[in-house]
């Protein structure tokens, strides 16, 4: 790993949720407890020393939308498996900054871990997982370099990226979507202020307010089956796939939506799915080249239907 640029903004001192942290000098060995916070560091030219696994046993607990990075970095991290946090295990890695961006540790785990090295958790203002990847960037940004100027670029290169994306499909404005999945024998959607509504939400899309307000405190909106007409919309991902138990429900076979196939279908361990709960900059660009032409080629088939009568 090359060695780190002048420590002249430091030291620095970053706001989270659960405080703030000084960090005395630039940190060389960090540690990802987060679970997509790798990803941030590799965006950010950083080569993390141990990180932790999600899901899916991915070589170095890294997806392939950030393996270049992370082999260009010649990064090599050790990965933490297991539902929880080992101390030790960090203790272990010689942190000088152990950081948890995306990951819910709790007070008590936050104070042990800070006997260990500074650390850094969900940004200010935000509960766990639910922060925009932009200031999750920033905060990773700020932590690890004493500034914000390169999470500053990666964000304006994503606003022109959408922008672009938005001008090709003004076809997308104003338009309804959503992502949806079946759950506990119920319709579930996610509200325009989560992750995946705000992704819809940067292309054009918006959601009724009709659903937004039957939305609980933690943005989920649940639907009986009986109530399969407010899922008229012009576009519904369904990222857990569930075709056929969906078309199984006769309340939704009546449906607009369904006569005019504008369902997206992924499937639960397809690679599109895991980059959307992912939430990464890199998984969200890798996303935006999948999905668009998916949900353009759904909104030219209801255009098309619609002509034909």
């Amino acid at each position: 790993m090359t060695a780190p640029a002048a420590s002249a903004d430091f030291p620095v001192t970053v706001h989270h949720s659960l405080g703030e942290t000084t960090i005395a000098k630039r940190p060389v060995r960090i540690v990802s407890i987060g679970l997509n916070d790798q990803d941030f560091l590799y965006a950010l030219d950083i080569a993390p020393v141990g990180v932790r696994v999600w899901w899916g046993e991915q070589p170095y607990a890294t997806w392939p939308w950030s393996e270049k990075q992370r082999a260009r970095l010649n990064a090599r991290p050790v990965v933490m498996r297991g539902m929880s946090v080992d101390p030790e295990w960090v203790l272990a890695l010689h942190p000088d900054l152990i950081v948890a961006t995306y990951a819910d540790i709790g007070e008590r785990l936050y104070r042990q871990l800070g006997e260990i090295a500074p650390v850094v958790v969900a940004p200010a203002g935000y509960a766990p997982w639910s922060a925009p990847w932009q200031e999750q960037l920033r905060l990773l940004d700020r932590a690890t370099s004493g500034s914000e100027e390169k999470a500053q670029n990666i964000i304006a290169g994503f606003n022109r990226k959408v922008s672009a994306i938005r001008t090709a499909h003004p076809e997308f404005k104003g338009k309804t979507a959503a992502f949806i999945d079946i759950r506990y024998g119920q319709f579930t959607l996610w509200r325009s202020s989560t992750a995946t509504g705000r992704f819809l939400g940067d292309l054009g899309f918006t959601l009724p307010a009709t659903l937004e307000k039957e939305a609980d405190t933690a943005g989920w909106i649940r639907l009986g089956f009986e109530h399969a007409q407010r899922l008229d919309l012009d576009v519904a991902i369904w990222p857990q796939g569930k075709q056929e138990t969906a078309e199984s429900i006769r309340p939704y076979r009546n449906l607009r939506l369904y006569r005019e196939k504008r369902s997206i279908w992924f499937g639960p361990d397809s690679l599109l799915s895991a980059a959307l709960w992912f939430q990464s900059p890199q998984s969200i660009d890798f996303a935006l080249d999948q999905v668009v032409p998916l949900i353009s080629s759904v909104l030219q088939k209801k255009s098309g239907d619609q002509t034909t009568r």
